[in-house]
């Protein structure tokens, strides 16, 4: 199973049947049941998440708290997070499927990161800017709006 999420031609839609067209496969929808469009947009923002990159950067962070010289967190906060931040794109392209269409699934990748990043440790590493209901804000927004991005280049 590939880590980056790779477009399909949408289904064409019958209204009036409740069905999916997709090719030789005809989807039908059951009451309550979920189509095969709100599947592939669940995928779509669960791939987008750099997920193995967020738990090393929240891994950085916690081991943070051992420094014996409290001064010195805000410079190696700064540092994981770059660190994280450029190691995105080079993660996620080494994972990339060869010969698919990935550079904008790598931007919308690296955004995820900064509002994951500020999401689970920004209380801990920008206190002064952090707030709860923004981080909130921020994610469920952000999975909203990067589902909505065609990713085919």
């Amino acid at each position: 199973m590939s880590r980056l999420y790779y477009e399909t031609e949408r289904p064409q839609r019958d209204a009036a049947k409740g069905q999916f067209d997709q090719g030789k496969r005809t989807f039908k929808l059951e009451q309550g049941g979920s189509s095969p469009e709100v599947k592939s947009f669940l995928e779509k923002i669960a791939k987008l998440i750099p997920s193995e990159v967020i738990a090393g950067y929240i891994t950085l962070i916690g081991l943070l708290t051992a420094l014996k010289n409290p001064g010195m967190r805000p410079v190696f906060y700064a540092i994981a997070f770059i660190l994280c931040l450029v190691l995105t794109p080079i993660y996620l392209n080494y994972q990339a499927d060869p010969g698919k269409p990935k550079k904008i699934h790598l931007i919308v990748s690296m955004f995820a990161f900064v509002v994951w990043a500020y999401a689970t440790s920004g209380q801990q590493v920008v206190p002064q800017l952090y707030d709860p209901a923004i981080a909130s804000f921020a994610l469920v927004a952000f999975s909203l709006i990067s589902g909505a991005i065609p990713l085919r280049t």
